[in-house]
């Protein structure tokens, strides 16, 4: 029986507010050094145009970011966490960088620009019908809309024993489409199920990204680190220097806009 997630994460908006800023701290640097990138063949599943403007809502420290530039795309990154885009920064100083809430993003500028709006790993801290709206306002006529998820498989019971004790909230259903409005065609859809290798310091590492372990209190993180260690060197009986194979199903959604959404 599999046990990947069903259904949707639904989030306040106080929710999403207080696990945005959650990001916004010293540890984007963890953040970086050990959150999966992207494979190129998402992008080229996303679209076939020739590189133009690209917008990258919920960029983070540009994990997705690095796919656009390597293909010659310019780019827009946009982010609430100043220290998640300073990141970025150093690493691709190329690209302008806009702090802000997607909701509050002013489009002015760049109205009807962007041949492709990508949000990665970032569509579920996003509220549904202002990010369709910015999207909407961003995209050339042709242009696409791109809706990428990173998921741990949790399929495999041990892997979803870690997620728990991690707090992993990795609770997008694959192959479930991403909610979007009308401004939408319905999202069409392809998944990659790949392997990471992390070693224990590491997945101690993917636990500190999360936004659960960001916003709770010392003590609390203290028990998630004993915990974990207990399950990996303990439970599983790994040792400190094994690099372990983490599941992942990565899913990526393109759409384009309706005529609802031309006229945004």
């Amino acid at each position: 029986m599999s046990t990947r997630p069903t259904v949707a994460p639904k989030l306040s908006l106080d929710t999403r507010n207080r696990y945005t800023l959650a990001f916004d701290t010293d540890q984007a640097d963890i953040y970086h050094g050990v959150r999966p990138g992207y494979q190129p063949e998402i992008l080229e599943f996303l679209t076939q145009q020739q590189p133009g403007l690209a917008v990258d809502l919920g960029a983070g420290t540009g994990l997705f970011t690095a796919q656009l530039v390597a293909a010659g795309w310019d780019v827009v990154a946009v982010d609430p966490a100043a220290n998640m885009l300073s990141v970025l920064a150093r690493e691709h100083p190329e690209v302008e960088t806009v702090v802000t809430q997607v909701e509050e993003l002013n489009t002015a500028q760049r109205q009807a620009q962007a041949q492709l709006v990508v949000a990665a790993q970032a569509w579920h801290w996003i509220d549904t019908v202002q990010g369709c709206q910015k999207a909407a306002e961003l995209l050339t006529e042709d242009g696409v809309f791109g809706i990428v998820h990173h998921q741990i498989d949790t399929s495999e019971a041990w892997v979803l024993r870690l997620c728990k004790i991690m707090h992993s909230g990795d609770i997008h259903p694959a192959e479930h489409p991403p909610e979007v409005t009308s401004r939408f065609t319905q999202p069409v859809g392809k998944w990659w199920c790949w392997e990471q290798l992390l070693s224990v310091e590491q997945i101690h590492h993917l636990m500190m990204s999360r936004a659960f372990y960001l916003r709770t209190h010392d003590k609390q993180r203290q028990r998630m680190h004993d915990n974990l260690n207990w399950y990996l060197l303990e439970h599983q009986g790994y040792e400190q220097n094994t690099m372990i194979r983490i599941p992942y199903v990565t899913s990526a959604w393109r759409m384009q806009r309706t005529e609802l959404g031309a006229l945004a």
